[in-house]
């Protein structure tokens, strides 16, 4: 049996797709994962941003103990309320946290940030690539935000003010000469309150 030329490019075209989606099922643990615009990498993992939210995942086994056996997290950009940033120093390393809508900002200080799932560390030489991608963030969280805002203002029809047809159907009638234009105008000073 042999096969068209266009037979062939479609069998190549399936096989790519399937290799693409294999290769982002892997990267993603089991789940499918948009493209990657930018990344950085720190010290108990690495932080994605998605088109539609971010990624933080973790490569060390230990990482999965400390956060609860949680392992990788995707959140969208309109459940993150707000980013706490520390900047790396001398003696301690830095840390980006994300707060989730209904969740409360913990009190308890840096150590238990440090042990969030939505908490990824990093030392001051990778501090450059959260600085950025965290501004990144907070583009998209704000596109995001100027959307649902969009959806949900009702619209309001615009209301007929109830004089105005009455004073379109009097002129009707002095148009057509059922009225006078004296009877038109004490008519038209009534209904305005005039």
């Amino acid at each position: 049996m042999r096969h068209s030329l266009e037979d062939k490019q479609g069998y190549v075209d399936e096989l790519s797709s399937s290799l693409e989606e294999g290769r982002r099922l892997v990267q993603g643990r089991g789940q499918l994962m948009g493209t990657i615009l930018m990344e950085a990498k720190g010290i108990d993992g690495q932080l994605l941003l998605l088109e539609d939210g971010i990624r933080i995942k973790r490569w060390e086994k230990t990482e999965y103990l400390a956060r609860g056996l949680k392992g990788d997290k995707v959140i969208p950009y309109s459940q993150i309320s707000s980013i706490e940033f520390r900047k790396a120093g001398m003696l301690a390393n830095g840390c980006i946290q994300f707060l989730l809508l209904g969740e409360r900002k913990s009190k308890e200080g840096a150590g238990n940030a440090t042990l969030s799932e939505n908490t990824v560390m990093f030392k001051p030489a990778q501090q450059p690539a959260f600085d950025r991608i965290k501004t990144a963030i907070e583009t998209k969280m704000a596109v995001a935000k100027t959307a649902a805002v969009r959806v949900t203002v009702p619209r309001v029809a615009p209301q007929t003010i109830p004089y105005i047809d009455e004073l379109e159907k009097l002129a009707s009638l002095r148009d057509r000469g059922v009225i006078t234009d004296d009877e038109f105008t004490a008519k038209k000073r009534q209904i305005l309150g005039i």
